[in-house]
């Protein structure tokens, strides 16, 4: 379990070095690997899947330590930038998938009917993404990695993770009672974006407790998950207003209406999920955390 603490590590700067060469090492040699390899559309998707996904766990890393870690401002967006330029393929791939799962859809035939009419008539063929942009990304995550080996932080022991921890939580706290009040999508949106930050939170500092953090990182993937479904079907349906679905001549009513009830379930499902999860304050999850990890530090 490379992606969270170790026994072996003497220092939180040991532990942020430790993770942060990991993870960019393999990013930098997956990205090499296929600028190199010229895989097939479908195979590049699925590349840029992970890297993205690297990306991200990268970003949740600096965020667990920002309150110490001066650099974060400068790293965080080396990475954003980073995955800037293999970020166009997701949206044409994801829309294929979701009207897939709503063709597939029992509880409303006609929506189904109509999803499977619109995907039918879109063009097709697969974005593809240039061997130049997976270099590019390559050179970049290199880069960042070279640097990572002089990172330091300017805390020790619980005060470097306990801030970012606290911080992360009050703000997925916050947005979720934020996107109960909106009710929009881009609030339930932002409230994803502080779910995945909890998460990985939850992945770095799970051997304080395995037995105790294993169903809340659990628990808190699927809430995730949940929210990316909600916004893969919001995001269909700005595609739609904008005229995604022109060529297939059909009423597109039947779908939207579709479209519109499963983000209702997800809704249900994200706040059933979200109120459980993030019921405790903040200042009392990060002591009762915090409590743990000394446990786990003088067991070592």
């Amino acid at each position: 379990m490379s992606y969270s603490l170790a026994p072996e590590d003497d220092t939180a700067t040991d532990t942020l070095r430790r993770i942060a060469r990991a993870e960019l090492g393999a990013l930098h040699a997956a990205a090499e690997a296929g600028a190199a390899g010229a895989p097939d559309p479908q195979a590049a998707a699925l590349l840029v899947h992970d890297l993205r996904k690297g990306i991200k766990r990268m970003r949740g890393l600096l965020r667990l330590v920002r309150p110490g870690f001066a650099p974060f401002a400068e790293e965080n967006a080396a990475l954003g930038a980073a995955a800037l330029g293999i970020s166009a393929l997701r949206d044409a791939e994801v829309q294929r998938q979701v009207l897939i799962e709503l063709g597939a859809d029992e509880s409303d035939p006609e929506g189904a009917a109509t999803a499977r009419r619109v995907l039918a008539a879109l063009p097709d063929h697969h974005a593809a993404v240039a061997p130049a942009a997976l270099t590019a990304f390559a050179e970049a995550t290199a880069e960042i990695r070279k640097r990572a080996r002089h990172w330091s932080l300017a805390h020790k022991g619980w005060s470097a993770f306990a801030p970012g921890l606290a911080t992360s939580y009050a703000q997925c706290q916050a947005r979720m009672f934020a996107a109960r009040a909106a009710g929009t999508d881009e609030a339930c949106h932002a409230w994803r974006s502080r779910a995945k930050h909890h998460w990985y939170h939850a992945r770095l500092l799970a051997p304080i407790w395995p037995e105790m953090l294993a169903p809340r990182i659990e628990a808190t993937d699927r809430l995730g998950e949940t929210l990316g479904d909600h916004h893969d079907l919001a995001m269909l349906a700005e595609a739609l207003e904008a005229g995604l679905g022109a060529a297939a001549e059909v009423d597109l009513a039947p779908l939207t209406r579709l479209l519109r009830a499963r983000q209702a379930r997800e809704e249900t499902e994200a706040f059933r999920l979200g109120a459980r999860l993030f019921a405790e304050e903040p200042e009392a999850l990060t002591r009762r955390w915090g409590h743990w990890f000394r446990l786990w530090r003088a067991a070592r």
